[in-house]
């Protein structure tokens, strides 16, 4: 076990901060075909992608690389050809509190580089709420991890996602 905190704690050091502007963000409304929708740094390499449905929030980091197998602490490949090993795939949403609680996560090839990975969360999950109220949050994966900043207006438009899903913030 230990071995496996080791990588984590990796991955937490090798966080890149990145620094998040209310325009980084970006809320698309609720429309006939899908629930509301909170995006950061869509269209660059990684970004982060949050769903609303009635009792979940689906969460999806694209283009993950350097990712490691927890149980073999092997590099998992990046490129087209690369296999995701079975249960390899675990993330976490990070707000800042507490410990990060990875999950099982659904991994699909990432068009450009590295994978797309997904997780849903309960609409109660503490760590959704954490954001809120933050002054970072992340999602943790055993490869690439990047940090935000959460300013005042980030803040802002993550609990306005929130009213949207309706979480309480």
């Amino acid at each position: 076990m230990s071995h496996h905190l080791r990588i984590l704690g990796i991955a937490v050091v090798l966080a890149i901060p990145a620094s998040a502007q209310a325009g980084d963000w970006q809320l698309q409304p609720p429309t006939s075909d899908r629930s509301a929708v909170l995006t950061f740094g869509a269209g660059d390499p990684v970004s982060y992608k949050f769903e609303c449905t009635p009792t979940e929030l689906i969460v999806t980091e694209t283009g993950v690389t350097k990712l490691i197998d927890l149980k073999t602490g092997k590099p998992i490949g990046d490129d087209a050809q690369a296999v995701m090993p079975e249960g390899a795939a675990v993330m976490a949403l990070f707000g800042g509190k507490g410990d990060p609680q990875f999950r099982p996560a659904e991994a699909r090839k990432n068009p450009a580089v590295g994978w797309d990975l997904t997780m849903r969360l309960a609409k109660d999950d503490k760590q959704i709420k954490a954001v809120s109220k933050g002054e970072m949050m992340s999602l943790f994966t055993t490869g690439y991890t990047m940090a935000v900043a959460m300013n005042s207006q980030s803040r802002a438009k993550w609990k306005e996602f929130m009213q949207r899903c309706q979480i309480a913030t």
